[in-house]
C-alpha cells in the first residue's frame, strides 16, 4: 500500500481505532530499505508505546537502535510536549553494554524507570495516539513524496 492511501485511511479513522491505521503505516515501514529520519521517529515511537503497552518498555529499549533512539529524543526535544521527551529519554540506557548483554542483570534503577514510564504512557495513551496521528499529518508532503 503506498503512503497517500494510508493517509486517506488515516483521515477517514476515528482516532479510537488509531492503531489499525499504526500498523498499516509500521507495515510499510518496515518493508523500506532506506528510512528516512522522519518515519524512523515514527517508528520508533510506535514500536517504544507498543512494547510498552504488551510487555514493558524495558523490553523495547534492550533492543533498540541507539541511533534511533537519538534522533527521536532530538526531535522531541524541540516539541513543546517537555514531558513527552523526558519520559522518552528516562529509560535511555546501555543495555547493550557488555555488563548486562550476558545476564540481564540490570540495575534495580534502570526497572524502576521503566515502570514509571510504563505507566506515564499508560496514563497518556490517547495523547501519545492524538501525537503520532498529528506527527503523521504534519509530515504528510514528505512521507507522501518517498
Amino acid at each position: 500500500m503506498e503512503f497517500e492511501k494510508l493517509y486517506k485511511k488515516l483521515e477517514a479513522t476515528d482516532i479510537s481505532d488509531f492503531y489499525r491505521v499504526d500498523t498499516d503505516f509500521m507495515l510499510e515501514i518496515i518493508s523500506m530499505t532506506d528510512i528516512p529520519d522522519t518515519l524512523r521517529i515514527y517508528s520508533t515511537i510506535s514500536q517504544w508505546l507498543g512494547n510498552s503497552l504488551r510487555s514493558g518498555v524495558w523490553t523495547y529499549y534492550e533492543i533498540a537502535d541507539t541511533q534511533d533512539l537519538k534522533v527521536t529524543a532530538q526531535y522531541l526535544s524541540r516539541s513543546s510536549w517537555k514531558e513527552f521527551h523526558n519520559m522518552f529519554c528516562l529509560g535511555m540506557h546501555d543495555y547493550q553494554s557488555p555488563q548486562f548483554i550476558e545476564n540481564f542483570d540490570y540495575p534495580q534503577e534502570w526497572i524502576d524507570e521503566s515502570e514509571s514510564i510504563d505507566k506515564w504512557i499508560w496514563d497518556n495513551e490517547q495523547k501519545l495516539y492524538e501525537w503520532q496521528r498529528e506527527f503523521l499529518l504534519t509530515h504528510r508532503d514528505e512521507v507522501c513524496s518517498l
